[in-house]
């Protein structure tokens, strides 16, 4: 059983369900037509700065509207995600994984250009609508400092669509290319790594294309 939950306005139905469970990171949760998921954080402060947003956070990740803690007293984040949730390679077209995959580099780059970070955006850590690509954990999100890297978060993302199954190799080219032409943040990001070439987009496909260790 959990010790305890603490829930935003509208969402006190959950206490119920919360209560007769001991919760886990990536624990999902479906009640009244809606759907759940549980992400760890590292302290109640944190969460509750999570669940009283802001609006840019709102904007690249699923919206957290509370906080529990296990008998283990782990605090967890609940996120209410889209009726589809994370995305699967398998089960999509090829039409479908190329609006992903778009999806995921245009979310990536929105996220660099307001001056944040995440680590780089997995392909199994993503809330998918169908058109639009969410962070599945809000707590991923960070404020970028001068030793963060856009460069590899872009590296990154685009060599974990591949390993998933959601981009061929020979798709990364035009991934890189959608990135680097986002805005003059994301261009300057590869060019500070690369040199200012001028196909800055082809130098990150074939960094991303041979860059096997990051996840």
């Amino acid at each position: 059983m959990n010790r305890f939950a603490v829930l935003a306005e509208g969402f006190e139905h959950l206490n119920y369900p919360l209560g007769n469970c001991d919760s886990f990171e990536g624990q999902s949760l479906d009640f009244r037509k809606e759907s759940y998921v549980l992400r760890k954080v590292d302290s109640e402060s944190h969460a509750h700065q999570l669940v009283g947003s802001f609006d840019w956070l709102l904007e690249h990740a699923i919206s957290p509207i509370g906080y529990v803690a296990n008998k283990g007293k782990e605090l967890f984040v609940v996120c209410k995600t889209s009726s589809q949730g994370n995305a699967k390679a398998s089960e999509l077209s090829a039409k479908d994984r190329a609006s992903f995959s778009r999806a995921v580099i245009i979310r990536l780059a929105a996220i660099h250009t307001q001056g944040f970070g995440c680590g780089g955006i997995r392909a199994d850590a993503v809330d998918f609508s169908g058109k639009e690509a969410k962070l599945s954990n809000p707590a991923a999100l960070f404020a970028l400092t001068d030793s963060d890297s856009l460069f590899y978060e872009a590296v990154a993302t685009l060599r974990s669509l591949a390993r998933n199954g959601f981009a061929k190799k020979s798709e990364l080219e035009a991934l890189s290319a959608l990135y680097v032409s986002h805005s003059p943040v994301c261009r300057h990001a590869v060019a500070e790594h690369c040199g200012k070439k001028a196909k800055l987009y082809e130098l990150l496909a074939e960094k991303a294309g041979r860059f096997s260790s990051y996840f």
